[in-house]
């Protein structure tokens, strides 16, 4: 992309995955530059600076980054290899807060795979595995909490 190309807000949402509401709300609230219009027609017209920005939020927000997050990154990023400390803490924040989540999914799951094996057992008319499967999602279900 030449320095002097630009885009369309329907051609960025396309590239970038974004929807074109969450790049005008991106744009509303400064998370990215004002966009020039077209003088013609008054359409936006996101110019190569912007099209990189929007690339790089389009990435932080498929990992689950917060608006914060993504700004704070922006800023950083402005430091360059100065701000390296910080970007690193940012991304091992979040890759923690990750694992957190994933695990709390884990025993969801656990806790709904107990629920399928419960009925099953009493489709089975199995009632003694049916309450030590009772007794194992209690467990599970105390994790939740």
């Amino acid at each position: 992309m030449s320095k002097s190309e630009s885009f369309t807000i329907q051609e960025l949402s396309q590239q970038s995955g974004l929807p074109e509401p969450t790049l005008r709300y991106y744009e509303k609230i400064g998370l990215i530059q004002p966009v020039p219009r077209d003088p013609s027609s008054g359409h936006r017209r996101y110019p190569a600076d912007t099209v990189s920005v929007v690339n790089a939020l389009a990435c932080l927000r498929a990992s689950g980054l917060s608006i914060e997050d993504m700004r704070t990154y922006l800023q950083l990023l402005e430091k360059g290899t100065q701000g390296a400390t910080q970007q690193k803490e940012l991304f091992h924040a979040h890759a923690k807060e990750l694992e957190y989540q994933i695990e709390r999914l884990q025993i969801r799951k656990q806790y709904l795979e107990g629920k399928v094996a419960y009925w099953d057992a009493l489709e089975r008319g199995d009632t003694e595995a049916a309450q030590r499967i009772t007794e194992e999602n209690h467990r599970i279900a105390a994790k939740l909490t």
